[in-house]
């Protein structure tokens, strides 16, 4: 039986390939991507910019009851 080192080389070389793609899709469905994460960050800088600018319009709010911390 003659097997061909380099035809089956390319082959296994192939199907790692496709499961790495496999596994980086499940991840990126898993935890989202990099970008995904960038976007949250942003949106928390904004909205605690907003707080800082604008912490005395927020603190005119009446507090309507106080709850014990309990």
């Amino acid at each position: 039986m003659k097997f061909d080192i380099n035809a089956l080389t390319s082959k296994l070389n192939r199907v790692d390939k496709e499961l790495r793609e496999i596994d980086n899709e499940e991840k990126r469905k898993k935890y989202g991507t990099f970008l995904d994460s960038k976007e949250e960050m942003v949106q928390l800088y904004i909205l605690f910019m907003f707080f800082g600018v604008h912490s005395d319009i927020i603190n005119q709010f009446p507090v309507t009851q106080e709850y014990d911390p309990d």
